[in-house]
């Protein structure tokens, strides 16, 4: 969790307006629901201090961020990521899994990701399906070449879970340093600013010589937006039996979340996603309507 002070006013978003009370709660969420089936989180900060004073029993450690980052970009706070990897390369001799927050844990690990962990493979998460209806295939296959120097295969790596050894992580730094004085000239035309579009050309690059397993095949997590997209979600009933579960439309039900149990978390994430959307449809029927009653009375 990166902040920013900015006019008095800790953010750690783009547009410089985010609550960093419903960050700091959402990581309170992942942790407990982390601790439920034995894993540890800590949340890595500039800011330790900003975290600690909600008192909430999360373990929060300082690290140093470097990264020169244009202080117009979108996303600035998502690009110092970069120096995350950068300290599990250093700092970690165990496999680790590095997460966004806005993320809940309902379920254990499953065999097959333990096996992978065992065996020391990487991970990271393919989310090119839901990237190509939004943007297209040509042009997330242009931007990628434009940073790569290089022909792009136009695969899309999703920011909120990576996992490896530590030197999985120093050459995944190494990529994106190597990368960072063609993004910097180029983000400006680029139609994503932000790490995903550094560890997307990262991750095509080591994985020319190196095996990286795609973690949304077995399980390992899901995104699911609440709200509309251009692509297909999968319904999220087909998502419960993942280890890990990504809202990233939903920070607020997350950071307010205080019950853990699996069944109980499908059932109220279910009465929440069916009040949105009934919320959703009577503000289309009022909108509707709307315009019907402007009719009839130019009429």
């Amino acid at each position: 969790m990166y902040i920013n002070n900015s006019d008095h006013k800790l953010v750690v978003s783009e547009n410089g307006n985010a609550n960093i009370e419903n960050y700091v709660y959402c990581c309170n969420t992942l942790n407990i629901s982390l601790q439920r089936f034995g894993c540890n989180l800590t949340v890595l900060s500039n800011k330790p201090e900003e975290i600690l004073k909600y008192d909430l029993k999360i373990n929060v450690e300082k690290i140093d961020f470097n990264l020169s980052v244009p202080n117009d970009i979108r996303f600035y706070s998502a690009h110092f990521k970069i120096d995350v990897f950068k300290y599990l390369a250093k700092n970690t001799n165990n496999y680790s899994i590095l997460l966004d927050n806005d993320i809940i844990c309902i379920n254990d690990i499953s065999e097959n990701f333990l096996r992978i962990i065992a065996q020391g493979f990487p991970v990271y998460y393919d989310i090119t399906d839901q990237v190509y209806p939004a943007y297209g295939r040509e042009k997330i296959i242009y931007d990628k070449s434009l940073i790569m120097a290089d022909n792009s295969i136009g695969n899309w790596a999703g920011g909120e879970f990576l996992g490896g050894r530590k030197k999985f992580w120093n050459e995944l730094y190494n990529e994106c340093v190597n990368l960072w004085d063609n993004y910097q000239r180029n983000y400006k035309n680029l139609h994503h600013q932000g790490d995903e579009m550094l560890l997307s050309c990262a991750i095509e690059r080591y994985s020319k010589i190196n095996c990286v397993i795609n973690i949304g095949t077995i399980g390992g997590i899901s995104r699911f937006w609440s709200v509309k997209t251009l692509h297909i979600g999968k319904p999220i009933e087909a998502l419960y039996d993942n280890f890990l579960l990504h809202l990233p439309a939903d920070k607020e039900f997350l950071s307010q979340y205080n019950f853990f149990d699996n069944n109980r978390f499908i059932m109220d994430y279910g009465h929440y996603l069916k009040n949105k959307n009934d919320r959703r449809f009577y503000k289309r029927l009022y909108n509707k309507m709307k315009k019907i009653l402007k009719k009839l009375l130019k009429r």
